[in-house]
């Protein structure tokens, strides 16, 4: 039985090589807000101990929808966000922050 050694590298020192081209760092910025609104998601359905199917139940829909929303795959109306919001028990609010130049 052949054993090789297989080298890997530390997914920090991959993000922090990638983090020096200018197309890597642009691209990631881009799908920045998609990524914390997911993040959003999962945190309020994980906080309101829920499933992705028991959630779906509650707020008449699918899990494969649910899924979509915490993957980013779907962008959310309003009417959505209140809805997830309801079910989760929490409330929607939203702000506009100035962009750092």
């Amino acid at each position: 039985m052949n054993k090789e050694k297989k080298k890997t590298i530390p997914v920090q020192v991959a993000f922090d090589e990638w983090r020096k081209d200018p197309d890597y760092v642009r691209e990631f910025k881009s799908l920045e807000d998609e990524f914390a609104l997911a993040q959003l998601f999962i945190s309020a359905r994980s906080a309101a101990g829920l499933t992705q199917q028991e959630l779906a139940k509650k707020m008449k829909t699918s899990q494969a929808y649910i899924a979509r929303l915490e993957g980013g795959k779907e962008k959310p109306s309003t009417r959505t966000l209140n809805r997830f919001a309801k079910a989760t028990g929490h409330r929607v609010v939203i702000e506009f922050e100035p962009v750092a130049n």
